[in-house]
């Protein structure tokens, strides 16, 4: 069965994308054999190498716990992909219908030179819904995440094309996922702009910059799930995304970062 890669889009918005895709890819890999009884588990550990803020050219490796509980492949609390808790309300051999509630760290002054003086932006709980109808290889999705908490107070459109194989007579699979992005003015705003406060409080005296609602990004990601066992997995996976309009042009990006945004992660996680 085809699982929803509902997770994307936390503070580091286009990086996180590549564990959704990776967690999707994995997890697809992994019920293919089915798990007996209701109940599945996995558990494991890998490391993320991400930009260190949405829009910078520095970047950071962090450990990423691979941790999920799922009863019958409809309630999942997950590490992955978004740390929260999912559901899948509805589902048929093609249409799937996801929704959740998951965590998102937001962004720390002291995370880079290039922030200090704008103070930190907290995000918190963010809510989830994501439509997806399945191709035969192709999976089609829509995912729209509102913040619920915090400070950025911002809404975000994902459209997402999933193509996914199996290699390696069954134990490998592959998942090559494309996507863009809208966010509204206050995702954008707290994001991607500077204001006049901040402004006269940065370390790198910005001026003034209003970032408005529109497309913010566009990307893909490639993952690879591969069964050492019949329980055991390695994954990995690159993507790039681009930063566009108003986002590309922030002084966070354009200034003292890039519109470039690689990420990569590895790991290995054990199903039960």
């Amino acid at each position: 069965m085809r699982r929803a890669s509902i997770g994307r889009g936390m503070a580091l918005a286009t990086a996180f994308c590549v564990t959704a895709v990776i967690h999707t890819t994995a997890a697809n890999a992994a019920a293919q054999d089915g798990a007996p009884g209701d109940w599945s588990f996995t558990v494991g550990a890998g490391a993320l190498y991400i930009p260190d803020y949405e829009g910078s050219d520095e970047f950071e490796v962090l450990p990423l716990p691979i941790v999920e509980v799922s009863w019958r492949d409809r309630v999942r609390l997950t590490t992955i992909g978004g740390p929260g808790l999912y559901a899948t309300p509805f589902v048929t051999d093609g249409l799937r219908f996801d929704l959740g509630v998951r965590y998102e760290f937001g962004r720390k002054e002291d995370d880079n030179d290039a922030l200090k003086g704008l103070g930190d932006l907290d995000v918190g709980a963010v809510g989830v819904v994501r439509l997806g109808y399945a191709v035969g290889p192709v999976d089609l999705g829509l995912v729209v995440a509102r913040d619920i908490t915090g400070d950025r107070k911002g809404l975000t459109a994902t459209l997402e094309a999933e193509y996914a194989i199996d290699l390696f007579g069954g134990r490998g699979r592959l998942g090559v996922t494309s996507y863009v992005t809208w966010a509204d003015d206050e995702y954008m705003g707290n994001t991607f702009g500077v204001t006049a406060a901040q402004a006269a409080r940065s370390a790198r005296r910005y001026t003034r910059y209003d970032a408005a609602a529109g497309v913010k990004d566009a990307g893909v990601a490639v993952a690879l799930a591969y069964k050492l066992t019949d329980s055991i997995q390695a994954i990995g996976g690159v993507g790039y995304g681009r930063l566009l309009g108003d986002a590309a042009d922030s002084p966070l990006v354009d200034r003292e970062g890039s519109a470039d945004q690689f990420m990569a992660q590895v790991g290995v996680s054990y199903r039960w």
